[in-house]
């Protein structure tokens, strides 16, 4: 059975280290990041179907291909986990 790349980044989204407002952001937002991931694939292998490349992927190499498109497109969407903290701080303080 074929696994998407999103499936895959909800089963091993603790090991990679994505969970609480973060990984809320990416559900947010999936469309973009599944869309590097889709993007990135074709350029590992384009005679395979985005999801047989995701599936040859053991997970080390998931993980590391996944922090990647998720680094990628925080940057391009300029996602800053540290902004909801100082907006709470200083709402806090007000």
């Amino acid at each position: 059975m074929s696994v998407t790349w999103r499936e895959r980044l909800s089963q091993r989204r603790l090991e990679i280290g994505i969970d609480g407002p973060e990984y809320d952001y990416i559900q947010r937002y999936i469309e973009s990041y599944c869309s590097e991931a889709d993007r990135l694939c074709k350029k590992i292998d384009m005679n395979k179907t985005v999801d047989e490349v995701i599936d040859s992927m053991k997970d080390e190499k998931f993980d590391k291909f996944t922090k990647g498109v998720i680094g990628t497109i925080h940057k391009k969407r300029g996602y800053d986990p540290d902004d909801d903290d100082k907006k709470e701080t200083v709402s806090l303080i007000s």
